[in-house]
């Protein structure tokens, strides 16, 4: 395999799902866990026909096999297949194929191609083994249309914890630890704290904050675009608080804060003379375009040189200016004429929603029509900044470095050192130590305070932008990736093993039946699994009535990636699963019962570790290992991906592999510790003892979840190095555009 390149399949429902091709150099390789295959209907009345003997229905269910295959390969491909050398065809053991040979490839006019090739069955053991080989002919038509693109499955997660909908935490533990340049927690709704006062976070919210228990990490931040309410928790050290409007109750005083900051002017933005949407924006007003009267709300803003601004156009289409972006040699991609406050290189904005040719004008203007939000109220705190548009202080004796309010000033007590005001200010007992300048008045004289300044305003932060987006779970996309596929085919359960091989070298993949295997089969489950303490090798019981399935009482469960096509359960080990779980939910989304959940229970249980969490030695080492995440017995394969500084980087170990779960719908878990990071499609819930998550944590990315912790709770555990904070968030990629579908058939056939 290319190191440079991995991928999921494309994304398909049902038993076609399960198709996978594979082509090395002129060898064909065509492996069982690749292909489903039934005795049943129009295919079991041929082997009827065509089969006398065991080896005989062997050697044709070898034909429709590679038949099945020769479907799959691409247009492209053809062209460098035609000739006679051969083309052996291995991975069909399981089938009962001793050898199979693609012996020629035919160009059979503009568009078909003729397939001759050789297949031998056998059947019994000892003297009792027989064999027989069929040659056979196919006509293949391949599909037409253009190629897809394969999904993209590496990112860095948003945060340490994403909740795609409200969080609502009173109990337990919600805590990140060693995160470093992230935000701990992003939350896309709104966020509640009540009580759990061993809570400590720092991130952002799209929605508003309320807090009456808990904290917030010290050095850390809460930024949030809706509103912030505080009204009792630990006092925090080195914080910074910023958000549309903050308001911090009596309930808490004397927390050492960074800075304290709210308020935008809302804008029409515009393109030379033509207003052409709306935004809100933090900076400064431009003197000589200011109207009305102090303090100033309309006039052109020369916004900030920091921060987001989304711009909404009146078609409702929206963009993402980024003033952090810089090009190639490191200039910013933004910038803004402080005279005149235009705004250049918006064309490269990143658009948000709307026609996927839609795009900015490369120059905007600002123009202010409002105040959004910028209303901060506290009782005695000490904060580095504080800045807003109405700022009140109405508690004794706290200590502010820099109080800036773009409107109006309402102060108890407390000493400031610097003081600016574009409006009026009204003290009790104040005292300014250092400059002090305000537009309007002031009602008592205060030493080193200059008021009636003509412009002295601050000018107002912005309001933060919290980037919530999540990138949806589509469990087809890592398929291709698994290694023991659990599947549901006419109600019947199987196991497709895929990229498995003994420590001897020798592959295991294959179709196995869960129901009625054959001796071999059986032989070879029960060296893999075992369930319900032991009572159940080869975990041949596992689908449950309803389509889910159960994973009782897990004594061994081989390395690796696991893939379910329904909810599952994980109810108890006495063993450490070295795995990376995924589950599928069914094919109508809007189904209240859809599934693809996976719980784990409060049953005695080892811990859950994905395989890179749990090192090569132990996943390569074993008595089988995966070979698509092993490129020796004592290493994993590499891949070439990015950095944190945007460079290629080399990692080791594929990024599935740093998942434990992968799950199209929610997650119920009861006291687990899970080495790996987790993707919900849907809710999260806990209870028991503190759910631990070695890597991240992302809930809802199918769907908005609203996620309430009251008991137990969650803390996350950020790794380092080695690119384990990576996780495959897969992109659905593009299936192309098939003008006609592939077709196969046998035209010719004789026993040898």
């Amino acid at each position: 395999m290319d190191k440079n390149r991995f991928s999921a399949w494309k994304r398909q429902r049902g038993v076609a799902t399960l198709l996978i091709v594979l082509m090395v150099g002129l060898a064909v390789s065509v492996t069982v866990a690749a292909t489903i295959y039934s005795l049943r209907g129009t295919q079991s009345q041929q082997l009827t026909t065509h089969s006398a003997t065991a080896a005989q229905a062997a050697a044709w269910r070898g034909v429709e096999a590679l038949r099945l295959y020769l479907l799959q390969v691409e247009t492209s491909v053809w062209p460098g297949w035609v000739g006679n050398d051969a083309k052996p065809v291995t991975g069909l053991e399981a089938l009962g194929v001793r050898a199979a040979t693609v012996t020629s490839v035919a160009a059979a006019g503009s568009d078909h191609y003729q397939v001759t090739a050789r297949v031998t069955g056998t059947a019994g053991v000892g003297n009792a083994l027989t064999t027989a080989t069929v040659e056979v002919v196919y006509d293949v038509l391949p599909g037409s249309g253009t190629p897809g693109t394969p999904p993209v499955c590496a990112s860095m997660p948003k945060a340490p914890m994403v909740f795609n909908g409200d969080l609502d935490y009173s109990g337990g533990k919600l805590d990140v630890t060693n995160a470093v340049d992230y935000e701990n927690i992003v939350v896309a709704g709104n966020l509640t704290i009540g009580g759990g006062s061993t809570a400590r976070i720092s991130g952002c919210v799209k929605g508003d904050v309320s807090m009456t228990g808990g904290g917030i990490t010290d050095n850390g931040h809460l930024y949030s675009e809706g509103s912030i309410r505080i009204d009792g928790m630990g006092n925090p050290s080195g914080t910074t608080l910023w958000a549309r409007n903050i308001q911090i109750g009596n309930g808490v005083s004397g927390g050492n804060y960074n800075a304290i900051k709210a308020g935008a002017y809302a804008v029409g933005v515009y393109s030379g003379t033509q207003l052409i949407g709306t935004a809100e924006v933090g900076g400064r007003l431009i003197p000589g375009t200011v109207t009305g009267d102090t303090p100033w709300v309309t006039g052109t803003v020369a916004p900030l040189n920091s921060g987001h601004v989304v711009v909404t156009l009146t078609d409702e289409s929206q963009f993402l200016l980024d003033f952090g972006k810089q090009d190639s040699a490191g200039n910013p991609l933004l910038r803004v004429d402080p005279s005149t406050g235009l705004l250049t290189g918006a064309a490269d904005a990143e658009r948000l929603k709307g026609a996927d040719d839609a795009s900015l004008p490369d120059g905007l203007s600002f123009r202010s029509t409002r105040i959004a939000g910028g209303t901060v109220g506290l009782a005695t705190l000490t904060v580095g900044q504080l800045w807003g548009y109405n700022v009140t202080v109405s508690g004794w004796s706290g200590k502010y470095e820099t109080l800036w309010a773009s409107g109006t000033i309402a102060m108890t007590s407390g000493t400031v050192k610097n003081l600016l005001g574009g409006g009026n200010m009204t003290v009790t007992e104040v005292s300014v130590t250092g400059a002090g300048q305000l537009a309007g008045s002031i009602n008592k004289s205060l030493g080193n305070v200059q008021a009636n300044q003509a412009g002295a305003t601050p000018g107002l932060p912005g309001i933060p932008y919290c980037e919530a987006r999540v990138k949806p779970v589509d469990a087809d996309n890592f398929l291709g990736m698994a290694n023991y596929a659990f599947s549901t085919v006419d109600g019947a359960p199987q196991l497709t093993i895929r990229n498995v091989k003994r420590a001897n070298g020798e592959s295991i993949d294959g179709v196995y039946p869960l129901k009625n295997p054959n001796a071999v089969q059986l032989a070879l489950l029960q060296e893999l699994m075992t369930c319900n303490n032991t009572n159940d090798k080869g975990c041949l019981n596992a689908l449950q009535r309803d389509g889910s399935w159960l994973l009782h009482g897990v004594g061994k469960m081989p390395a690796g990636v696991l893939w379910f096509d329904q909810s599952v359960k994980i109810d108890g080990t006495s063993t450490e699963m070295l795995n990376s779980i995924v589950v599928r939910g069914c094919d109508d989304p809007e189904q209240a019962t859809c599934g693809g959940n996976i719980t784990f229970t409060s049953a005695g249980h080892r811990d859950l570790i994905a395989p890179n969490f749990a090192g090569a030695t132990r996943v390569c080492g074993g008595d089988f290992y995966p070979s698509n995440l092993c490129a020796s017995r004592s290493q994993f394969v590499e891949w070439e991906g990015q950095g944190a500084d945007g460079k290629p980087q080399t990692y080791q170990g594929l990024p599935i592999a740093n998942t434990a779960v992968i799950a199209e719908g929610g997650a119920s878990i009861a006291g687990w510790e899970l080495r790996g990071s987790v993707m919900l499609g849907k809710q999260l819930s806990t209870s028991g003892a503190t759910v631990t998550i070695h890597g991240s944590l992302t809930v809802g990315s199918n769907q908005t979840s609203n996620t309430t912790i009251s008991a137990g709770g969650i803390s996350v555990d950020v790794p380092s190095g080695g690119g384990l904070n990576l996780i495959p968030v897969c992109s659905t990629g593009s299936s192309g555009l098939p003008a006609s579908p592939a077709s196969a058939s046998v035209q010719w056939s004789r026993y040898l």
